[in-house]
C-alpha cells in the first residue's frame, strides 16, 4: 500500500510540473504573439493611405 502512495505522489509531482511547463509555454507564446501584433499594428499605421482611383 505504501508503494502505491509513493507512485501516486510521484505522478502528482510529474503532473504538476507538466502543468507548470505548459502554462509557461502558453505565456511565452502569448507574449510573442502580442509582440508580433504590436509590430504589425505599427507597420500598418506607418503605411500611406491607399490612393483613390
Amino acid at each position: 500500500m505504501e508503494h502505491q502512495f509513493f507512485i501516486r505522489r510521484q505522478n502528482l509531482k510529474l503532473y504538476r510540473s507538466l502543468v507548470a511547463a505548459s502554462e509557461a509555454a502558453a505565456a511565452k507564446a502569448d507574449a510573442r504573439q502580442e509582440k508580433l501584433l504590436k509590430l504589425l499594428a505599427e507597420e500598418v499605421a506607418s503605411e500611406p493611405p491607399p490612393r483613390k482611383s
